[in-house]
């Protein structure tokens, strides 16, 4: 499938792909994602080691997802963007698997019991019965090359995901938004914010919040967003 612009190659993926999407996840994402780049957990070796774990669950899940999809270079072939997207059927699988998760780093911990606690405050199935949604596709995250922000990436690969999902018989999409500039891109196709958590609601195992956000960033919360496809 070729991109809106030349230089861009979208492609849907494969099992052979997971380990290069992992390396790109971990070269990328975990620098420039608002809650991880709080939390510094590139800064530390044994962190990142424990991260590769959930991404690599979260990469695993997304192969069986038709609107999962990666942008390439078009001479280098290498990945400049990913979507990943669930089949929210997984849902329940997902987040027993968060629960289960058991890290010795304390910032992974801090991680993940935050994202626990987000799920545990929005009851997303709820949400989904209100707005009648059935068979949405989750979009887990957008990442492109810091570098490359600005170009119209992650524009391609929503309306990839956003068309595979409707090709695929799906009723519509929710996200997880932790940043502006993704909650400015998502907005475009999940316009409906329909819950938020505060970062500074979470103090898991510490006094004081653990997750707080420092200029440029502006936003305080995670938003839940939703779209419903007519």
């Amino acid at each position: 499938m070729t991109a809106n612009r030349q230089q861009f190659q979208v492609e849907s993926v494969k099992e052979s792909n997971l380990d290069e999407i992992v390396q790109f996840l971990l070269d990328n994402f975990a620098q420039t994602e608002a809650i991880l780049a709080s939390l510094k957990i590139d800064d530390d070796q044994l962190c990142l080691k424990e991260l590769t774990v959930m991404i690599r669950d979260l990469v695993q899940d997304s192969l069986q997802c038709s609107s999962t999809c990666v942008i390439r270079d078009a001479t280098t072939h290498q990945i400049d963007g990913i979507a990943l997207a669930c089949k929210t059927s997984i849902f329940d699988k997902q987040i027993d698997r968060l629960c289960a998760y058991e890290f010795n780093q304390q910032r992974v911990r801090d991680a993940v019991e935050f994202l626990k606690y987000v799920f545990n405050k929005l009851d997303v199935m709820y949400y989904l019965n209100e707005y009648h949604l059935y068979k949405p596709v989750f979009v887990a995250l957008v990442c492109v090359r810091k570098e490359l922000w600005g170009q119209g990436i992650g524009t391609t690969l929503m309306n990839h995901v956003k068309s595979a999902a409707r090709s695929d018989s799906s009723d519509g999409l929710i996200s997880l938004c932790s940043n502006e500039r993704g909650h400015k891109l998502m907005k475009h196709y999940c316009p409906t914010d329909f819950a938020a958590v505060r970062y500074d609601a979470f103090k898991g195992e510490h006094l004081r919040p653990p997750i707080v956000m420092r200029p440029p960033e502006t936003f305080s919360s995670v938003y839940a967003m939703l779209a419903k496809f007519s």
